[in-house]
């Protein structure tokens, strides 16, 4: 798939974007049950939390090596080549991680891991958007949103049913990659068109720089929530049981607000969702403090502040759609990535150090200012509207 293409539409537009929602549901049932089949694993061989944490880290860098190279990748080989190859990888390295007894090997096995999955989740995103037309592109969007972050949900849940010893949930997963994504070989590959000219990747992140902030922002506070709203709950005394239900709850509403949020975008225009999304972080994160105590108001409070935080990526994509033709698409695609991955790096190194410089107020006061930040582009990019 070259960013001169667009899909072949050898079946009908329904029929696609089916296909595309199943694989990427699939990719998100992986991740959700790698990411603690994995953690467990390492454990129990001995390795302490920073070893654990950087293996995991070896899957931010996957990603990033995906958003670097898939343009050119994607431009010299056919799509189903890249499917076949990237469902491969992955399964392969799923089944070989716990016949492989060495810690490098599973950081090795967890990368290539992470290219395959990678691969798959930037062809699935870029074709959805260009599949997609203006006026259903965020309802399109939402469903692909609800359907990764319900996979995502579902693969914990998967890995608590079936234990995280032995070889079964590593095949299982690699199953579940399979049977979801080699379905996308029924639709062909990209056809030639005359557009426009492809753009550099400078001048791509130039024409629309807007587009790859919102996805800086949307990693930077998925990522911090995930990573360390347990340790802030924890230190309000939740008790572990009660940081996993506000957590549980983040997660809920990043699930429920995908599809209403891409409604939306199409109902009432794009910059319109920006505005209501930045404005309800910033009250969500103002709100915390002051419902910390209370169970029922701060699981409410984290269920809307994660539909609206996770709706930022969804609303990324609805914007990237509009914004590029059918030729830089990919390379958009992979800029937004890289985007979203930088900010899932910056976001919780410089959350981590706010918490341990100021152990009470560091997590809300360092989301509270990038916040402010990112509504105030938000009210600058709505007034530029309707200038």
């Amino acid at each position: 798939m070259s960013e001169n293409k667009r899909p072949v539409r050898t079946l009908s537009s329904k029929t696609a974007i089916s296909i595309f929602l199943i694989a990427v549901l699939g990719v998100g049932v992986v991740i959700g049950m790698t990411f603690p089949l994995v953690t467990l694993s390492l454990e129990r061989m001995g390795l302490g939390p920073t070893l654990i944490g950087f293996n995991s880290a070896t899957a931010s860098l996957g990603i990033l090596v995906v958003g670097l190279v898939s343009a050119r990748l994607l431009a010299r080989y056919s799509t189903s080549l890249v499917v076949i190859a990237s469902c491969i990888l992955s399964v392969t390295s799923l089944v070989l991680l716990p016949i492989i007894g060495t810690v490098a090997g599973w950081f090795i096995l967890r990368f290539l891991m992470t290219l395959g999955l990678g691969f798959l989740w930037l062809i699935c995103e870029t074709w959805l958007n260009a599949v997609a037309v203006p006026e259903n592109r965020g309802k399109i969007m939402g469903l692909y949103g609800a359907a990764f972050s319900g996979g995502f949900a579902l693969g914990p849940l998967v890995i608590s049913l079936t234990g995280s010893q032995g070889w079964f949930p590593f095949a299982l997963a690699g199953g579940f990659l399979a049977v979801s994504s080699l379905p996308m070989l029924l639709l062909g590959d990209y056809q030639d068109e005359k557009e426009e000219e492809p753009a550099g990747h400078l001048q791509i992140f130039r024409l629309h720089p807007l587009i790859f902030f919102v996805a800086f922002a949307a990693g930077l506070f998925e990522t911090t929530a995930y990573a360390l709203l347990p340790i802030y709950t924890l230190g309000e005394g939740l008790g572990e049981n009660g940081s996993m239900y506000a957590l549980s709850a983040f997660s809920a509403g990043g699930i429920a607000f995908q599809y209403p949020m891409g409604k939306l975008a199409d109902a009432a225009g794009r910059n319109a969702l920006l505005l209501i999304t930045a404005l309800s972080i910033l009250v969500g994160v103002v709100a915390i403090p002051f419902v910390v105590g209370s169970s029922v108001g701060l699981l409410a409070v984290l269920f809307l502040l994660g539909g609206s935080i996770f709706g930022l990526y969804t609303l990324g994509l609805i914007l990237l759609g509009d914004g590029f033709g059918a030729k830089n698409l990919v390379a958009a695609n992979a800029i937004f990535i890289i985007a979203y991955e930088s900010g899932a790096v910056v976001g919780p190194a410089f959350s981590g150090s706010a918490m341990d410089v100021w152990p009470d107020n560091g997590f809300v006061g360092f989301l509270l200012i990038c916040a402010v930040l990112f509504a105030g582009m938000a009210v600058k990019k709505a007034r530029q509207s309707s200038a």
